[in-house]
Order: structure tokens, then C-alpha cells, then sequence
């Protein structure tokens, strides 16, 4: 899988804090940052669909008579 470069600016505690995450869990910093984006992408995905869900179950049929109203 190809990689793109980003640079990030960050405090130094930050920069600090997240250099000490990384090697606690004896990962390269880089694959530590990109795992956090990840979850976080993943967590709001999740989130997104659940209310999806939640909409379609509790307003479907309203949503499909006002699309038949309109056609």
C-alpha cells in the first residue's frame, strides 16, 4: 500500500505525549498516529449508521410516502 507523507504541528507536550504512547506500545510513531485516525474515522462511521438505522426503522414509512407522494 502506497504512503503519503503528512506533516503534523502539535505542541511539544502533545508531540511528547504521543512519542511515549508509541513506544509503550512498542509501535513507530507514525503507525501509532495512523491507528488513532483510523478508530476515529471508524467510530464516527459507526455512529453515522446507527442513526441511519435508528431514522429508517423509526420514519421509513413516512420517508417511502413521501416519495411515492412525489413521483
Amino acid at each position: 500500500m502506497a504512503k503519503t507523507q503528512v506533516n503534523v504541528r502539535m505542541t511539544d507536550e502533545t508531540a511528547e505525549m504521543a512519542r511515549q504512547a508509541a513506544e509503550t506500545r512498542h509501535m513507530p510513531l507514525n503507525d501509532y498516529i495512523e491507528q488513532l485516525v483510523r478508530r476515529d474515522n471508524d467510530g464516527v462511521r459507526e455512529r453515522f449508521l446507527e442513526g441511519a438505522r435508528e431514522v429508517i426503522t423509526g420514519y421509513g414509512d413516512l420517508i417511502e410516502d413521501l416519495a411515492t407522494a412525489k413521483r
